[in-house]
């Protein structure tokens, strides 16, 4: 017989990104071209903010990770 095992608090497939306000404006911190606001959907699981040019995505967090580092 196969056993199992399952996590008591379950697992989270959604992290809670804080979601910033509808019409909100962003630069891309690699390429300064706008970036797309994703709409908060239920069944969407990336982050809330989207860079075509560069293909990748933000959150909140990780801008105010960015302004802390000090200037080089």
């Amino acid at each position: 017989m196969n056993s199992h095992h399952t996590f008591e608090n379950g697992l989270k497939f959604k992290p809670d990104y804080t979601w910033p306000k509808e019409g909100t404006k962003r630069k891309c911190p690699v390429c300064n071209d706008s970036l797309e606001l994703v709409d908060n959907a239920e069944n969407y699981y990336g982050k809330p903010w989207w860079c075509a040019p560069c293909q990748w995505q933000y959150s909140e967090e990780d801008f105010r990770a960015r302004s802390k580092k000090p200037a080089k």
